[in-house]
């Protein structure tokens, strides 16, 4: 809040995450490309123009969707939160849907521990969450301060084991369950 004036935040994910999405689709497409060109290199044009086609389509649609990933967003506004995902239409989560919010360090396999936040309804299902390993630390707590509600914090790291014995609604359903490796939350 500035002078009574509540002030709109925006915060958007870490840049890594869009040239990982571009480092992910050139490792998907062009190893796969170029044993295609060379599998057609001694065939007639037609095949070759096939495979050249196709393959640039490829590294378009993939180039584009890592672009879209710079869509996404999330917008703390007077009247409630507005997230945009990548792909689909924004959700607006107004203030009086909001029953709770949870935020806490988690301990994976990792040495350092992950900043997680919630925002949840009434009965405790998740309209939006945030992670530190695709939003900043920063950005997470510019969030949480605009959010200006009560933020319930952990007082200590919690673990995979401890979400799904006192949070599982919070997860989604691969991460309850047992055989699923705490890296991937």
């Amino acid at each position: 809040m500035e002078d009574g004036v509540r002030v709109q935040v925006t915060v958007r994910p870490h840049r890594r995450v869009f040239w990982g999405t571009i480092l992910s689709a050139a490792i998907l497409v062009l190893p796969v490309w170029a044993v295609s060109l060379w599998l057609v290199a001694s065939t007639p044009g037609a095949e070759r123009g096939w495979v050249i086609g196709l393959g640039s389509v490829g590294a378009i649609t993939l180039f584009g969707l890592a672009l879209l990933s710079r869509r996404q967003r999330i917008v703390v506004q007077a009247d409630g939160i507005l997230e945009q995902p990548i792909i689909g239409p924004a959700t607006f989560i107004p203030r009086e849907d909001i029953g709770r919010s949870l935020l806490f360090e988690f301990t994976g396999r990792g040495p350092e521990p992950t900043t997680h936040f919630f925002v949840c309804d009434a009965e405790n299902r998740p309209l939006l969450r945030m992670r530190s390993n695709r939003w900043s630390n920063d950005s997470i707590a510019a969030v949480v301060e605009a959010y200006d509600g009560p933020v319930e914090r952990a007082k200590q790291p919690v673990s995979l084991d401890d979400l799904r014995e006192d949070h599982p609604a919070l997860l989604t359903p691969f991460e309850r369950l047992r055989w699923a490796r705490s890296e991937l939350l």
